[in-house]
């Protein structure tokens, strides 16, 4: 027979399981918005009201917009050579807020896998046959069928991934790459159409470009909505364009772009450009990078930036207008070239750098188009054996994003 004692104990519990089940679903949403995806991972268990808050498209997007965006690196894999004994699988390394660096598990992914896009917490891996796509957070592995016969000539810096805020829609971006007779090696390749696959569909579907296009450098950067690359188009002052393909409307648009002023090099041949151009993303704006043209590269090329001499970074204010800022004007001296990982190397006012060695450093900048000279690099990690022109960076952050809903054809598999 339970006591007046145990009837004190009991009625509070009760009380309280009951205040909680009153909590109203839009109360709920607001308490849960500011908990750790840790804590979510778990209530996920807790009930069905519970669960449906935290799983409703609304929540996720809201709990992604305030999780903590991090750096992330990705390491190819190391094949076995004369100078490299045995083979090193593929490495994710994440810097945080404060650029403390930490190995990620790398549970959903394969030796092989080889990283090329990162949005809202999904990673977008190439592999020999299929494409993959994880939600480390969630465990979820999304795997997904080439375009058709694209298993010749097929790179992984050949495909993107974006997200189109408004929509809701993920889509996968494959750029045509054809053989185009007369054009020298190290060139950009030239394409006139892409092919996008939209996730929860069934195919591929071909969209033709309005004019010829091409890729100049690594990097696809996935901003508002849209996605922007650099091509090359006669007519601006250095050459080139920045291309915007709309996710939603799946349209083009050329982007002229600032009135950029040549650097002054020294020992360079007569018919070499005068700079490099880069794309970036910096505080969820298109930037366009620019640095002195090195000899030792190709106009293109799939590998890192090399800088030596002055980097300037131009935001993207408004694309309707075409209207850019200097953004950053940063001097790194010429007898210590250091290299930026492609496409995203600059985040909370600093900036990602390597050298040779593959030592890794970051770097203070000062913003509103403020000089950044002999300032301090602070050393983060020292990634050898791994090579440092094939380095990739990414931002990156814990999401609850569900691939399971976005199955269509696509397989679908869980660690959890």
């Amino acid at each position: 027979m339970a006591t007046d004692k145990d009837d004190h104990i009991e009625r509070p519990m009760e009380n309280h399981a009951a205040s909680i089940s009153c909590i109203t679903s839009d109360v709920l949403h607001e308490i849960l918005l500011r908990l750790p995806i840790s804590s979510l991972l778990r209530f996920l268990r807790t009930c069905h009201q519970w669960r449906d808050v935290i799983r409703d498209s609304c929540f996720v997007m809201g709990h992604a917009n305030r999780a903590p965006e991090h750096l992330l690196l990705f390491l190819p894999r190391v094949d076995a050579s004369e100078s490299h004994k045995t083979a090193s699988p593929g490495r994710i390394k994440i810097f945080d807020e404060k650029w403390s660096v930490s190995t990620w598990a790398a549970s959903s992914m394969d030796p092989d896998d080889h990283l090329f896009a990162s949005c809202n917490c999904l990673l977008c891996f190439y592999r020999k046959y299929t494409l993959k796509i994880v939600n480390p957070t969630t465990g979820q592995s999304l795997y997904l069928s080439k375009p058709d016969r694209k298993l010749f000539r097929d790179l992984y810096y050949l495909y993107s991934f974006g997200f189109h805020p408004a929509t809701g829609e993920y889509k996968l971006i494959y750029f045509h790459r054809e053989p185009r007779h007369g054009r020298l090696s190290g060139q950009p390749f030239c394409f006139d159409s892409i092919q996008v696959y939209t996730l929860g569909e069934d195919r591929w579907r071909e969209i033709r470009a309005p004019k010829e296009s091409c890729l100049v450098n690594l990097g696809v950067v996935n901003v508002d909505g849209a996605m922007y690359w650099i091509t090359e188009e006669e007519g601006t002052c250095c050459g080139v364009g920045v291309m915007r393909f709309d996710l939603r409307d799946e349209t083009f648009e050329l982007l002229r772009p600032p009135p950029l002023k040549a650097c002054e090099v020294t020992d360079r041949p007569c018919d070499a450009p005068d700079l490099s151009y880069h794309i970036t993303e910096v505080d969820r704006k298109v930037c366009l990078v620019t640095v002195p043209f090195s000899c030792s590269s190709p106009l293109w090329r799939r590998y890192n930036a090399e800088v030596a001499g002055r980097m300037d970074v131009w935001m993207l204010q408004s694309p309707a207008e075409d209207r850019w800022f200097l953004r950053y004007n940063i001097d790194l001296p010429a007898s210590a070239p250091r290299f930026v990982p492609q496409p995203c190397f600059i985040r909370r006012e600093k900036i990602l750098l390597h050298d040779h060695d593959g030592s890794a450093f970051c770097r203070d900048l000062q913003g509103n188009g403020m000089q950044t000279e002999d300032c301090s690099e602070v050393a983060l990690l020292n990634f050898r054996p791994y090579r440092y022109y094939e380095t990739q960076s990414y931002l990156y952050k814990e999401t609850l994003v569900p691939l399971d809903v976005y199955a269509g054809a696509a397989i679908v598999r869980s660690l959890r």
